[in-house]
C-alpha cells in the first residue's frame, strides 16, 4: 500500500494511497504497450473543479522499482491526492487506457483506494474494473464499493433463540460522520461536510456483511433526527439519503432553511 505523508487540513476521511493491480505478465504492463490510468471527480460535485484523485502511467513512472509482481500478479502504486472523502461526489470516473490484449480480460484489473481520518479509522475501496473503464470511463459508485476496515465479524445468533441486536448511532462531530454500531461492532457510516452553518451530506456506507438488513435507513433516520436539531442549512448529495426521504417525506423538512437552535 502506498501512503501519503501529507495530511489535508480539516476533518474527515482523506485519500491516503492506493494500488492498481492486474493479472498478467508484467512485461506487457510496464513496457510496450503503455498503460495510463486515472480516477477523477468534481470536488463537491462541481465538474468545473475536476481533480485527478489517483493516477499511474508507464510513460511517467518516477520509480520503476516501486512496481512489484508476484508470479502473474502485478501491483502498480498509485499517485494520489489527499482529498477529503466528504468533498467527493457519489460517483468518481475511473478510466484506464491500455494496448490491445490487456483490456480484453474483464476483472483482471482491480482498483484499491485507502481512506483514513485523523482518529485512525479507515475505509477501503475495492473495485474490479468493468469494460466501461476502458472507454470513456466508468462512473464508480463510492459508497457501494467502500468497506469499513476492522469492522469486525457479524455476531452469529442461534436460530433457536433469536435476539434483536443492539443498534446505536454515535455522532463524531470532530471528524464529520455518524457511526452505526450493531452489538458494539462498527457497521456503517454517514459522512457529511460542514462549512460555517451549511452541512452537506455526501456518503452513506454500510459494511458489506451488514447489508440487506435495513440498517442504512436506521443510520440515516437517526442522523437526520440529530441534524434536524442543529441550526444549519442542509444539502444532500447521497443517493441513500435521497431514497430514504422519498419514502419518508416527513424528513423532507431537514433539507433547506436552518432551524433555530433548541432551547433548554
Amino acid at each position: 500500500m502506498t501512503d501519503q505523508v501529507l495530511r489535508p487540513d480539516g476533518t474527515g476521511f482523506y485519500l491516503a494511497g492506493g494500488e492498481l493491480s492486474v493479472t498478467g505478465p508484467d512485461e506487457q504492463t510496464t513496457g510496450n504497450p503503455p498503460v495510463d490510468f486515472s480516477v477523477t471527480a468534481g470536488l463537491f460535485g462541481n465538474p468545473e473543479m475536476d481533480l485527478v484523485l489517483a493516477s499511474w502511467s508507464s510513460a511517467r513512472t518516477d520509480d520503476p522499482d516501486s512496481v512489484w509482481s508476484d508470479e502473474r500478479h502485478l501491483v502498480l502504486p498509485l499517485r494520489t491526492q489527499p482529498v477529503i472523502l466528504n468533498s467527493l461526489p457519489s460517483k468518481v470516473r475511473v478510466q484506464l487506457r491500455t494496448g490491445a490484449g490487456l483490456q480484453e480480460t474483464e476483472g483482471a484489473w482491480q482498483l484499491v483506494l485507502h481512506f483514513r481520518n485523523h482518529a485512525g479509522s479507515s475505509l477501503t475501496l475495492h473495485a474490479n474494473l468493468p469494460t466501461e473503464a476502458f472507454g470513456t470511463g466508468w462512473l464508480a459508485p463510492l459508497a457501494d464499493l467502500l468497506t469499513i476496515d476492522d469492522a469486525g465479524p457479524v455476531a452469529q445468533t442461534p436460530t433457536s433463540t433469536p435476539a434483536s441486536p443492539t443498534i446505536t448511532v454515535v455522532h463524531h462531530a470532530d471528524d464529520e460522520y455518524y457511526e452505526l454500531l450493531v452489538d458494539g461492532q462498527q457497521a456503517g457510516l454517514l459522512v457529511y461536510h460542514l462549512i460555517g452553518s451549511h452541512l452537506s451530506i455526501t456518503h452513506t456506507v454500510i459494511e458489506q456483511t451488514y447489508r440487506g438488513r435495513g440498517l442504512s435507513w436506521v443510520l440515516v433516520s437517526r442522523a437526520l433526527d440529530d441534524i434536524r436539531t442543529q441550526p444549519v442549512t442542509v444539502s444532500n448529495y447521497c443517493a441513500v439519503v435521497s431514497r430514504f426521504i422519498e419514502k419518508n417525506p416527513e424528513y423532507a423538512d431537514v433539507l433547506g432553511a436552518p432551524r433555530p437552535a433548541p432551547t433548554s
